[in-house]
């Protein structure tokens, strides 16, 4: 294909590689979200994933630099989405759902472990790279998608992100000869990324092994929920339900969920009472209402008023304490 006829396919297919790239976006996030969560779904990502179409000027001066014969199959960066996540760790769970999904074929195109294997001193910037090609001819929106194209997707850390911003573009791709010197201070910072990188993930591990019997107690509080009220009135706030957690973290102990299950059963009037308050109350739109339930039951309520977490929720709690039949004596 001649440089003419690859600028009028370039022209004519815009709208299908956006299409395409935003596609590919979607379904990566979708399956994100359903693995963690909104919550924690959105915290994975440090910097929005959105479909970066190559320009039309860019890629015509690519094909001369790199002497494509034919730039359709071999030019793979014509769409692309980069995720940038928090810690290496994530890069294999986001791996996971690119290589899962049914509707396109992914190859491997660098796998930065393989590079760092291959070339200790390697001064590329570091990613995971996928070419993800549809499975079969479809439409979007009266589009054709094709087979033929390609969306390059990279994923990598916060900090590979950084190192690439600052060194991709001057020893990469440099702009004139590179000092040794230079590239001994490359390697120097990209030794000290990987530490970096090594303690947070296993700082993120002690705090996860820490938590988990808290987490563990609101996943089972939040099936419990959903059995009791359904999730049609379920509005999680995590943050409201671990502060809770953590001022009682005493009570935390082996087989609680069930035995606030059983609490939740005897008191069938509880149930009753979160589905009139859910949609009014916030507090009793969350798994822990029931925790709370069961500790104004074990908790002298005096040492409850005064270690209450949560001033903006204390007309519920006195709500709670009314249902009870318990309230402090001041």
């Amino acid at each position: 294909m001649d440089t003419d006829a690859f600028r009028k396919h370039l022209e004519e297919s815009q709208s299908a590689f956006d299409m395409w790239g935003k596609y590919v976006a979607k379904k990566i996030n979708e399956g994100v979200i359903q693995r963690l969560g909104d919550e924690d779904a959105a915290m994975c990502f440090k910097i929005p994933s959105l479909p970066r179409l190559k320009k039309i000027d860019s890629a015509m001066g690519k094909i001369g630099r790199k002497g494509y014969d034919n730039p359709i199959a071999q030019m793979t960066d014509l769409v692309g989405v980069r995720y940038v996540v928090l810690l290496s760790e994530q890069i294999e769970m986001v791996c996971n759902i690119v290589k899962s999904e049914p509707t396109w074929v992914a190859k491997i195109s660098k796998d930065y472990q393989d590079e760092i294997e291959k070339n200790p001193k390697i001064f590329d910037y570091q990613s995971q790279h996928f070419e993800i090609r549809p499975t079969r001819n479809f439409e979007i929106d009266e589009i054709l998608i094709t087979t033929d194209m390609c969306c390059e997707v990279q994923i990598r850390t916060l900090l590979q992100h950084a190192y690439a911003e600052l060194v991709h573009d001057s020893i990469y791709k440099p702009v004139g000869p590179v000092p040794y010197k230079a590239e001994r201070q490359v390697a120097k910072s990209m030794a000290l990324m990987e530490t970096t990188d090594e303690l947070f993930s296993s700082t993120m591990k002690l705090l996860a092994d820490t938590n988990q019997p808290r987490n563990q107690l609101y996943e089972d509080l939040t099936i419990i929920y959903r059995e009791k009220i359904g999730g049609h009135l379920l509005r999680p706030d995590i943050k409201t339900s671990y502060a809770i957690l953590d001022e009682f973290r005493e009570l935390l102990k082996d087989g609680l969920s069930a035995e606030i299950g059983i609490y939740i059963e005897d008191k069938h009037y509880i149930s009753n009472k979160v589905v009139t308050r859910a949609k009014t109350s916030l507090l009793f739109a969350q798994p822990i209402i029931f925790f709370v339930y069961w500790a104004v039951d074990v908790i002298d309520p005096d040492e409850l008023k005064r270690r209450w977490p949560l001033p903006g929720y204390w007309r519920d709690i006195e709500v709670v304490f009314s249902d009870l039949d318990r309230r402090p004596s001041y």
